[in-house]
């Protein structure tokens, strides 16, 4: 019994350590460092909010009107709602005067990553994650949404591209795929893309592994009517 305390003791002190640097919402606030760093955001997008997707990264720059706090996490079955973790934040003022991260407040509180804004209109640019061939962005923001992919990712084809929410419309402009909804609030917007080359490296696969089970059916057929062709002249293939 003791050694069962001892443990639930050793596991109570590991949990408590992990907290102390992660706020709140049990994620690492992001530091000023990184809410400082230098980024080029397009202000002039088409959408109300546009996400741009390179490698590794995006870029989020969306219109806020009358309000002066966004509330940015993310949902998952096992862990609850997460804070979503962001970067080199900046503000563009109606009057076109862009601020940074000194003029705008991040923490992390209930689970959420909460920006507090210079302004209650203007619009909010900041840099989120990305992996290779997803991206997985939870917006706080309504109106008209465009998510720009990487140049040569598709997502047409079911087995490796995604998109969700439905209702999007799709078009390709200089080799990049832009996917646009007219008309979001509070949305978490996902993809799953793959390049091109990728259809073609799983269609050599299919093609290799058909023509080798196609080549074991041969051989096993050819070997049953040698064994018949051996019965046969063996006589042992005879009616009484």
């Amino acid at each position: 019994m003791n050694r069962w305390k001892a443990a639930l003791g050793v596991l109570a002190v590991v949990a408590l350590a992990g907290c102390a640097g992660t706020g709140l919402g049990g994620a690492p606030a992001p530091s000023d460092e990184q809410l400082a760093q230098n980024a080029t955001y397009d202000w002039n997008g088409s959408a109300d909010v546009t996400l741009n997707v390179t490698g590794g990264q995006y870029k989020t720059v969306a219109d806020v009107n009358g309000t002066e706090r966004v509330r940015l996490a993310s949902t998952s079955g096992f862990a609850g709602r997460n804070p979503v973790q962001i970067s080199a934040v900046q503000f563009r003022y109606e009057n076109g005067t862009v601020v940074g991260a000194d003029a705008i407040d991040v923490a992390t509180r209930d689970q959420r990553t909460v920006v507090d804004l210079p302004a209650a209109n203007g619009t909010f640019a900041y840099t989120g994650s990305a992996g290779s061939r997803a991206v997985n962005a939870p917006l706080d923001f309504e109106g008209s949404h465009e998510v720009v992919l990487p140049a040569g990712m598709r997502v047409s084809f079911p087995v490796f591209g995604d998109v969700s929410p439905d209702g999007y419309e799709k078009s390709v402009v200089d080799n990049r795929v832009h996917l646009r909804w007219a008309s979001l609030s509070s949305a978490t917007v996902s993809a799953e893309y793959y390049l091109l080359r990728d259809l073609y490296i799983f269609g050599g696969m299919v093609g290799v592994l058909s023509l080798v089970a196609l080549a074991g059916v041969v051989y096993y057929r050819m070997r049953i009517r040698r064994l018949e062709r051996e019965r046969e002249d063996a006589g042992l293939d005879y009616e009484r």
